[in-house]
């Protein structure tokens, strides 16, 4: 395995127990494990290769070296892959009874893994909490007529309103209205990125407009999608 991947990018997918596991820390302590984990996309070596049974697996330490990450890593057809198996305190080697486990259940062969992104969503983490970008992404856009329904209302300008998905389009529709009942194309956006994101300081235009942008396009391992990330983003590929 090379030491670095391709422009430092790579699909990352969680164990259910890795997520479950997450949900059982401060949030203080996901923030950190989770930045840490998403280091991996730049430092794919880790600290430690683990040997038989966990040939193939290595760890990271984490939460001030009282913990440790077992995963994995690969290359598929050039896109990279990071597979988080589980977490577990170092003391007397529970880690590695943990991973083994795990790796015998066959957790991480089958296709219900959680990618990273979804992990913050479940977790309630903002992107930029973990050093990501949670709005260079572009979703599947809305169908033409909503489109142009939007903008013919007053709603959305169509450079905005072209590039918003069906449920932000309707979350714009609804809620980009005055008190006297004009089209507030402010509020409109508002509202489309709220549906977005749940937790949301508001960005302005500037977040849709960069759906503009070139795509990543990579094809991700695990979920057989296309990154709908900006081209040339750090870090972890997204598929929705």
């Amino acid at each position: 395995m090379t030491a670095r991947f391709p422009d430092d990018q790579a699909e990352v997918v969680f164990s259910d127990v890795f997520v479950e596991q997450l949900t059982e820390l401060t949030e203080h302590d996901q923030l950190d494990v989770l930045a840490d984990v998403h280091r991996l996309c730049e430092q794919p070596e880790g600290r430690h290769r683990l040997g038989a049974p966990l040939a193939g697996w290595n760890t990271l330490d984490v939460l001030a070296k009282q913990f440790r990450v077992v995963y994995r890593t690969s290359w598929h057809t050039g896109v990279g892959l990071v597979e988080v198996l589980c977490l577990g305190p170092r003391r007397e080697s529970e880690v590695y009874d943990m991973a083994i486990a795990v790796a015998r259940s066959g957790i991480l062969d089958v296709d219900e893994v959680t990618q990273l992104w979804e992990a913050l969503s479940l977790l309630d983490v903002v992107p930029e909490a973990i050093g990501l970008d949670g709005w260079d992404y572009q979703p599947s856009p809305a169908p033409d007529g909503m489109v142009r329904a939007a903008v013919a209302a007053g709603v959305l300008p169509e450079d905005i309103a072209s590039l918003l998905s069906i449920d932000e389009l309707q979350a714009a529709m609804t809620g980009g209205w005055s008190s006297a009942g004009q089209p507030d194309p402010h509020e409109a956006l508002r509202a489309a990125l709220e549906r977005a994101r749940a937790r949301v300081t508001y960005p302005g235009p500037e977040a849709v407009l960069g759906r503009a942008r070139p795509r990543c396009g990579a094809v991700m391992p695990r979920a057989s999608l296309r990154c709908i990330r900006a081209h040339g983003h750090p870090g972890a590929h997204r598929s929705r």
